[in-house]
Formats: C-alpha cells, sequence, structure tokens
C-alpha cells in the first residue's frame, strides 16, 4: 500500500495515520478522512501490526524461493 519508502510497519501506519497530504490523486477511501490520515491511537497501531505479522511465513517464502532456484 505504500510505496516502499518505509522501513518498518511501524512507519507505514504512521504516515497513514497522521502522515497522509490530500493530493487530486488520493485514494477516495484516505480522502473521506480528515486532514492528516486515519488518526489511529497507539493501540489500534498495534493491533494491526500484530494482526498483519500473523500473515507473515517465513517458512513458505524460504520454500518457496529454494523451489524457484
Amino acid at each position: 500500500m505504500h510505496d516502499g519508502r518505509f522501513a518498518t510497519l511501524e512507519e507505514v501506519l504512521d504516515h497513514y495515520s497522521a502522515g497522509v497530504q490530500r493530493t487530486r490523486t488520493l485514494d477516495p477511501n484516505l480522502a473521506k478522512h480528515p486532514d492528516g490520515g486515519l488518526g489511529l491511537s497507539p493501540e489500534e497501531k498495534r493491533a494491526l501490526i500484530a494482526f498483519l505479522r500473523t500473515l507473515t511465513d517465513d517458512q513458505f517464502s524460504r520454500d518457496a524461493y529454494a523451489e524457484e532456484e
């Protein structure tokens, strides 16, 4: 969802929570929120990061990469 400039999930959520700038190409789903971003609380950010980390399967990634070689 971001353009690769952030190194961590925390940085991505900080951006979407408070760093969004309105442009003519801003996704309408973000544009409907108040200026600045989604306004996630620290607890909401922690919960979202915890959920996103459950979607990471390092073993699958290693296995899939090994099959390509």
